[in-house]
């Protein structure tokens, strides 16, 4: 048997994942073994998240997917600006509100959900530079 996957707090229990099975001891000693494959561990892992997810981590998550839109609208309308410093000034704003959010692992993953294609795109159009040129 692996490593306990589980320990609860008070000690009344743990889960062990290992050899093909999950196991559940309790603390009278007694305990449950039932195979379970790595289908089987992935469903299990996505019911446990969704259980373990509450409304108020979703509104955190949906609202920093909304700071994120609002950031990409706001570059895109100042991307020709010619002071950069609106465009960080606009970066730092998102940021600040961001932070201000309930459940900040949510809202992080939220604010990321909306931003990570538009820098996946800026980072793939940045110009080439060749190394050593113009020294």
């Amino acid at each position: 048997m692996s490593a306990a996957l589980y320990q609860h707090p008070d000690g009344c229990g743990e889960i062990f994942v290992g050899d093909g099975a999950i196991t559940v001891c309790v603390e009278s000693g007694v305990a449950v073994t039932l195979p379970i494959g790595p289908d089987g561990l992935a469903a299990l892992g996505a019911a446990l998240l969704e259980l373990g997810t509450t409304e108020a981590q979703d509104e955190a998550e949906r609202a920093g997917n909304a700071l994120g839109a609002d950031l990409v609208q706001s570059l895109f309308e100042i991307r020709r600006h010619p002071n950069q410093e609106v465009a960080f000034y606009a970066v730092h704003e998102a940021l600040r509100a961001l932070v201000k959010l309930e459940h900040p692992d949510s809202a992080a993953g939220g604010f990321a959900a909306a931003i990570v294609n538009l820098l996946e795109l800026g980072i793939a159009n940045l110009p080439l530079c060749d190394e050593g040129a113009d020294k």
